[in-house]
């Protein structure tokens, strides 16, 4: 493997970079790493504009199925949901 150097990289790119191998319980090389892996995964040709929003719809999809079940909190389901419905800004009135 060769080794690498990161030069001139912003402080709140590094820190985001810091973060985001925390929460994924990874060095800061392998996130690094995992990072530059992930971007040589999608396709290589250009895509059709209306295939974009699907694209995208999908790698959200896929993203949320490898975030399943690794939720970890020190409140009840109850109270997350009801923070979450505290934080909500104003808007359009929905049913539930």
């Amino acid at each position: 493997m060769t080794a690498f150097t990161l030069k001139s990289l912003p402080e709140t790119l590094i820190e985001s970079l810091r973060s985001a191998a925390e929460r994924a319980h990874r060095s800061l090389n392998k996130e690094i790493i995992h990072r530059l892996e992930r971007s040589f995964d999608k396709p290589a040709t250009p895509m059709k504009i209306e295939n974009w929003d699907e694209y995208r719809v999908n790698e959200q999809a896929d993203a949320w199925d490898k975030l399943a079940g690794t939720w970890e909190s020190d409140v009840s389901v109850e109270a997350e949901i009801e923070a979450l419905y505290a934080a909500r800004t104003p808007g359009r009135e929905i049913t539930l």
